[in-house]
């Protein structure tokens, strides 16, 4: 790795193009990377890993003085960005007409920008001239993290990716030397020197069903109008939950309804059965007291809120909702770009840690995998010296496809050559569910080894476990009724204080008779449900 001098102003990157055949750490989410490929003079592609980061980019959330847009579903589709007409969002079924916009766009005089999905980037090679255009693969650390169900995508941008006029693999949460592939392995990675160090500070909350803590939560705001984080009262909450079905689970525990939330998922048949009657929303729509997250939108989304806190739901026994401690959780410490939002760098973790009564420790996995990876270079000598016929060779290279993401052996051109991505996946998906997640000292313990891996540039703060716990203790009858006078006595309230009286006099609907009958004054002096009771009988 190496170090690299750059521009920036206010925590945001400030460069004119990014360094040239490489792999780029910009090491802080949020700092407006991807903005320089998009407003630069160069001709670029830029490859990003979901439609919603492209939808983002066309479609924000707000303009260039900050203030909010409003999209209507209607307005957003793939073609030329309303508010960029240098910039043509590519994502979706590759139709006639999207190919007609598309081909307007390039024969268009001046700079180009094209944002597309990774499946995209193949479809594009054969209409432009890729020596005129330079690609940034955005968010690459999903090239091994998605590589086990997007193999024939992400096999076409390491493919192809030379034969652009420059290419530059960009994220801020790279992979781990440990499970890095070969073929970023021999990449020069440069790394962002930042001169400023940025506060994370993580709440860790183990429990017993991380989906019914989260209702818990929102129950809590519900209640109390708030929740109150550090002495600061937050009035919204994201969640990011990379399942679907435990959305659903959370949103009828908590009782909720389409009013009070947005889900942020893949907008396909599948999600709408399982979370009939909500409906799926996005980035663009406008914000709601609860918004919940699926990693649709986990990595380069912006959202923007003044109070919002972003709560990470992890289950152990379900593994799509384990969070890679080392990539997913600095890229949501990155979403909200509210930098006046006082819990902009400030996480809590839920999560239910699986009870193993035995798990195969890394080193092990390691020399299993290797001892396969040696297998398959053996092998490969074999079938590309061989002299097999044509018929035999179709079995083989079919065989090979049947497989997928399962095999060592991938075909290019006439040779066979070995696949390590697949060997690395294995090993930081084992890494990640059977290791990181196996209790709660070790979820802690990945924290605590994470701060010292990017403490040049993070201050990493584990919270005590108890803190959260704390707060979601219920109340003693005594606090509700200091707070139900506190609220009686304000002249005027606001709308969550006005929802959090209500909460109060329905949870406890004696302290409305007490107030009617004895008075605000009298009211306060009482403790107990009985003196209030023995006062006004």
């Amino acid at each position: 790795m190496v170090k690299l001098e750059i521009q920036e102003r206010d925590g945001f990157l400030i460069m004119e193009d990014f360094p040239k055949n490489c792999i780029f750490n910009k090491v802080k989410t949020g700092c407006g990377a991807t903005t320089i490929a998009l407003t630069n003079d160069e001709n670029y592609i830029i490859a990003v890993p979901t439609t919603e980061l492209v939808i983002n980019k066309c479609y924000p959330p707000k303009d260039k003085n900050g203030k909010d847009i409003t999209w209507k579903r209607s307005q957003i589709q793939a073609g030329v960005s309303p508010i960029n007409n240098r910039l043509f969002g590519l994502y979706g079924s590759f139709t006639k007409t999207l190919q007609i916009k598309l081909k307007k766009f390039l024969d268009k005089d001046g700079v180009k920008k094209i944002i597309c999905t990774y499946d995209k980037v193949d479809k594009l090679i054969p209409v432009i001239n890729p020596l005129e255009f330079k690609i940034l693969v955005d968010e690459y650390h999903n090239l091994l993290k998605q590589y086990g169900f997007r193999t024939m995508v992400i096999n076409q941008i390491i493919e192809n990716f030379k034969c652009f006029k420059s290419h530059c693999f960009l994220t801020a949460t790279p992979i781990p030397e440990l499970f890095k592939p070969k073929v970023f392995a021999e990449m020069t990675e440069y790394v962002a020197d930042w001169k400023t160090v940025d506060k994370i500070t993580i709440y860790p909350y183990p429990c017993k069903s991380s989906s019914s803590t989260a209702a818990k939560i929102i129950r809590h705001y519900k209640d109390n109008g708030y929740f109150v984080l550090d002495g600061i009262k937050s009035e919204e909450a994201y969640f990011f939950v990379n399942s679907v079905r435990e959305i659903k689970e959370i949103l009828e525990e908590a009782r909720l309804t389409n009013d009070d939330c947005r889900i942020i998922c893949a907008d396909d048949e599948t999600n709408h059965y399982k979370l009939e009657g909500f409906e799926i929303s996005s980035s663009t729509a406008p914000a709601k007291r609860f918004t919940f997250i699926t990693c649709k939108a986990f990595e380069g989304v912006d959202y923007y809120s003044e109070t919002a806190i972003c709560f990470i739901v992890s289950n152990g026994y379900n593994k799509h909702t384990l969070i890679s401690i080392d990539m997913d959780i600095p890229q949501i410490a990155g979403r909200i770009r509210t930098k006046s939002n006082p819990f902009r760098n400030k996480i809590v973790h839920i999560f239910n840690p699986k009870v193993m009564n035995y798990y195969l420790p890394f080193d092990e996995m390691k020399r299993k995998t290797d001892e396969e990876l040696a297998a398959a270079e053996e092998r490969i000598q074999v079938l590309n010296e061989s002299k097999l016929g044509e018929v035999a060779r179709k079995q083989q290279d079919d065989e090979l496809k049947k497989l997928g993401a399962d095999t060592y052996i991938i075909k290019k051109g006439d040779k066979y050559e070995v696949n390590d991505m697949v060997a690395q996946l294995k090993l930081y998906q084992h890494w990640t569910t059977r290791i990181v997640y196996r209790s709660a000292e070790a979820l802690q313990e990945g924290y605590r080894q994470l701060g010292m891996a990017v403490v040049q540039t993070y201050e990493w703060n584990i919270a005590d476990e108890n803190i959260i716990k704390g707060i979601l203790t219920t109340p003693q009858f005594r606090d509700r009724l200091k707070r139900f006078c506190d609220l009686k006595e304000k002249s005027a309230l606001t709308d969550n204080e006005r929802r959090e009286l209500e909460s109060l006099m329905k949870r406890d609907p004696i302290l409305e008779q007490g107030y009617q009958q004895l008075g605000l004054s009298q009211l306060r002096r009482t403790r107990t449900k009985k003196a209030i009771k023995a006062l006004t009988e």
